[in-house]
């Protein structure tokens, strides 16, 4: 099962929207590791800032709750 898509840059896509292509690989585009992590990076960030979030509110609740 994958979670994520297909990372690769010239599947289906048309000749027109491929990157321009150098000699050892494509040229000005991000390496297929930097964007897995980018993603991870962006679903872990989400995760604690939740967290954070769902804290201060419990936090705001208890302080109005004790008055």
């Amino acid at each position: 099962m994958r979670i994520f898509t297909n990372l690769d840059l010239h599947e289906d896509t048309p000749i027109r929207v491929q990157p321009m292509t150098g000699e050892w690989g494509p040229v000005n585009v991000m390496p297929t590791k930097r964007k897995k992590r980018t993603r991870w990076m962006w679903v872990v960030a989400f995760a604690v800032m939740t967290t954070i979030l769902i804290v201060f509110a419990w936090w705001v609740y208890n302080q109005l709750m004790a008055l």
